[in-house]
């Protein structure tokens, strides 16, 4: 090893004797960190997979200029000669060459840092994944720096070893790209795919990215490094002999069968992983093996695909990748999932084997088993796929279906590589209600709001047959969304005519409206008696208007009467007007607005009450919130939480959403201008909660009362002027005794982020982990969790932005040429006292 380390030294440090290698590092350094910080501040988002998914192709480049020099140059001053008269092996000056540039990389690639430590300021990167990309990133880097120092071998010309390499490296990147590899497979089937799996190495760079260390990637890595650094032992050890020629091709040819033999062995196995991930989101979660483990027998899951040879390009690991996760699922249930898959063909379905009213010529013929499955609900749809240069659309299968004891099957339709990572929670979702005997029942409350039809388009649509609407449901997405997940809603308005049902398990109240004495007793009651209670209030809602003159707001105060019932238990949303740094512009259709909204179909109003929370604002220990992204947080307000009064009633509660720091309120009462929508100064600023969950024993806030009486409604003639009928003036049955257990409540000051028109997806999973968390088990909420996080970073003020950029485009490249001059002036000190030394010897 000591030759080993004396080549190391010697090449390592010629990096740096001359301005070439820190040339190098500046221009790889400002390139790279560049690409990412051109777009970073646009939309800040903690999470480096961007910058890594822009270095294989720069690195494409910045190898073969690194390893051009390494035996080209050596040849060139004609020291090649002189180093194979040195005592050492050739594999030792190989492996010091290689050894030397790669720690040169290592530390080009260290200079970055300055990103994730912006990152870690600004932000909360998942660390684990940011050090997978990095570890990948390096392999990425060995890998062509062996190729490219045994090309470096063939030529004297450095610019003819750049050249090469660099075609060479492209060509593997390309070939490992689907674009590259659906263009060939359009031409000759299986082609692309098939060289995508034997020569390309983006699928095994690809894991590092996610934070997943996949051994077979590693392997994958190291064997062809390992390849290409024989070949150059061969090349340097059997320069000049006779025959050498003929040997070192042959070792090629073997050494290239060798290895592509494993890439074909290896392509779309797991030898074994590690996920490197915060939360360990590609690996099974604890959660989900809880639920598994407590199944009575084991649960049949059949994946009906389409065979991998009729797949399109982008869809042919597919198979591989949902039998890996069930995989997962049967080892950690310890053999109580039990899976299969059947094969499926479009054609068969799509053909004809008899014409209509023509029998089969075969009575025993059975029905094609891709026409029975239609019945079960296993249709093939379309997906995109390349062909004559050209996007069309093909169908296919995949779909997955679960059976349980002797319960219907239940299907999962249309599982494609980008709904994977949600693969866990929709298997054990199915599974879990699967094992209820029966289905929880939700009562929802959510105002419906009348629709006004001009009285002639109502008489048209009467004479046509069609329907009158007579009400328009901004939340019949919730109600939709609770069936789908297999809970029996029950839509009322809590009225006499609509009350609530006798039996539920939990309670939704969404934008309760100038609720009555009878309605907060009825959600009293249902908190007292230990029910489950999500309760949205909307206090105020805003009206927009686009005119060619500019841009009007106006407030409408939406009085739900809530606060009278949650005083009782020292809670409040506030009346107060909440605003926050974090906004998002909402697009309003105005007509008779400017020009620029008739051209753009609306116009973009950006204002501080369009408030997006982040995660980093979220309580991270909470099932709810754990895994959301960001919530649009429109219009809401925040909550008063008496801490003392709690205390004295033996509740807790644990605030899991607030704003941003950067947060501020204005009275409900104040007069807006233009001054109340500007962030003030820090002193006015503070973090106000947003939404909590509350349990323990509530008390009875209408204790020592009689129960009240519904008002009596104020009926209108019908649509033919008709009379209305007479209300039903029967008393009612006594109230039944409740008893008093404990329950929980989720409250939030804000319902319109559940309206249909702005239900986002993280909006849409608040909403279903609500549910979920205090009707069901908390660990389904966590197996819904699972997955990445976008890691939104609040926006950063402009000397924030300043700072890091001036950091990332400067701090490293200014590190760099210090050191570079400081090493030059060193040197250049160390010449000098020798010169003076030898002349006054003399």
């Amino acid at each position: 090893m000591n030759n080993v380390m004396a080549i190391l030294r010697r090449d390592f440090g010629a990096y740096f004797t001359s301005p070439i290698g820190y040339i190098f590092m500046m221009v790889f350094v400002t390139i790279s960190v560049g690409l990412y910080i051109t777009s970073f501040f646009s939309f800040p988002v903690a999470d480096m997979r961007p910058y890594f998914d822009n270095l294989p192709l720069l690195l494409c480049v910045f190898i073969p200029a690194v390893t051009m020099r390494i035996w080209a140059e050596e040849r060139k001053e004609n020291t090649w000669e002189m180093l194979l008269t040195f005592p050492m092996q050739a594999w030792e000056l190989v492996a010091g060459k290689f050894l030397a540039a790669l720690l040169f990389f290592a530390v080009t690639l260290f200079s970055t840092v300055t990103v994730p430590l912006m990152l870690l300021s600004l932000g909360t990167p998942d660390l684990g994944a940011i050090f997978g990309g990095y570890l990948g990133t390096v392999l990425l880097g060995a890998f062509f720096l062996a190729l490219g120092i045994l090309f470096s071998g063939f030529f004297k010309d450095q610019i003819v070893a750049f050249a090469v390499t660099l075609l060479t490296c492209f060509s593997l990147f390309l070939v490992g790209t689907q674009f590259i590899a659906s263009y060939i497979d359009d031409r000759i089937a299986g082609v692309g795919s098939a060289l995508s799996e034997l020569l390309g190495f983006i699928s095994h760079y690809g894991a590092f990215t996610r934070g997943v260390v996949d051994f077979a990637s590693v392997i994958y890595f190291i064997v062809w490094i390992a390849v290409f650094l024989v070949l150059n032992v061969l090349f340097i050890d059997g320069r000049n002999r006779p025959g050498a020629r003929t040997i070192f091709a042959a070792a090629c040819a073997l050494s290239l069968v060798i290895g592509l033999l494993f890439n074909y062995v290896m392509s779309g196995s797991s030898l074994f992983r590690v996920d490197l991930t915060q939360d360990k989101i590609y690996t099974i979660s604890k959660a989900s093996k809880a639920i598994l483990s407590e199944l009575e027998t084991p649960v049949q899951v059949k994946v009906y695909i389409t065979p991998k040879d009729s797949m399109p390009t982008g869809m042919k690991e597919l198979e591989q990748d949902i039998t890996d996760k069930l995989e997962e699922m049967r080892i950690g249930s310890d053999g109580k999932v039990d899976y299969t898959t059947v094969y499926l063909e479009v054609a068969n379905v799509i053909a004809d084997p008899a014409t209509p009213g023509e029998e089969k010529q075969d009575e025993n013929e059975e029905e094609a088993i891709e026409t029975r499955m239609l019945d079960k609900g296993v249709e093939p749809f379309n997906v995109r796929a390349m062909s004559q240069d050209e996007v069309t659309n093909k169908l296919v299968y995949s779909s997955i279906g679960i059976a349980y004891k002797d319960k219907a099957e239940e299907i999962i339709p249309q599982v494609v590589p980008q709904t994977i990572q949600e693969l866990e929670y929709k298997v054990v979702s199915s599974v879990y209600k699967l094992t209820r005997e029966e289905k929880p029942v939700v009562a929802l409350v959510a105002p419906k709001e009348a629709v006004s039809i001009d009285p002639q388009m109502r008489q048209i649509l009467m004479q046509m047959g069609q329907p009158v609407p007579e009400s328009d449901d901004p939340y019949v997405y919730l109600e939709q969304i609770l069936d789908v997940e297999k809970y029996e809603v029950q839509r009322v308005d809590l009225t006499k005519e609509s009350p609530l049902p006798e039996k539920y398990d939990t309670l939704v109240v969404v934008n309760p409206r100038a609720l009555n004495e009878r309605q907060r007793w009825e959600i009293g009651r249902a908190l007292h008696g230990g029910a489950n209670v999500v309760l949205a209030v909307q206090q105020y809602e805003w009206d927009y208007r686009a005119t060619r003159n500019g841009n009007t707001v106006s407030r409408r105060d939406e009085d739900p009467a809530i606060n009278e019932l949650l005083e009782s238990y020292g809670l409040g949303v506030s009346d107060e007007i909440l605003m926050d740094v974090n906004q998002v512009p909402l697009t309003i259709q105005g007509g008779g607005g400017s020009l620029q909204d008739m051209l753009q179909g609306g116009q973009p109003f950006k204002l501080p009450m369009h408030i997006l929370v982040n995660n980093s604002s979220m309580d991270q220990e909470k099932s709810i919130t754990s895994r959301l992204s960001n919530v649009f947080y429109l219009w809401g307000t925040g909550l008063e939480i008496q801490e003392e009064k709690l205390k004295e009633l033996g509740l807790t509660a644990d605030v899991i959403m607030t704003s941003s720091e950067r947060a501020w309120t204005v009275s409900g009462d104040a007069a807006m201008t233009a001054a109340s929508f500007q962030e003030p100064a820090e002193t006015d600023r503070e973090i106000v909660p947003l939404m909590a969950m509350i349990e323990g024993q509530f008390p009875d806030a209408f204790a020592g009362k009689e129960r009240p009486e519904w008002p009596k409604s104020e009926q209108q003639p019908n649509q033919f002027g008709q009379p209305p009928a007479p209300e039903n003036d029967a008393p009612e049955a006594p109230a039944t005794p409740v008893e008093a257990k404990p329950g929980k409540l989720i409250l939030m000051g804000c319902s319109e982020m559940f309206r249909k028109n702005f239900l986002q997806a993280d909006n849409l999973d608040l909403f279903l982990n609500c549910v979920d968390a205090v009707t069901l088990n908390e660990n389904l909420v966590n197996v819904r969790g699972r997955k990445p996080i976008d890691r939104t970073i609040t926006r950063p003020s402009d000397n924030q932005k300043t700072v890091w950029r001036m950091a990332n485009y400067g701090l490293a490249n200014i590190i760099i040429a210090s050191i570079g001059v400081g090493l030059f002036a060193a040197r250049r000190r160390a010449r000098n006292a020798y010169t003076m030394s030898h002349v006054m010897d003399d």
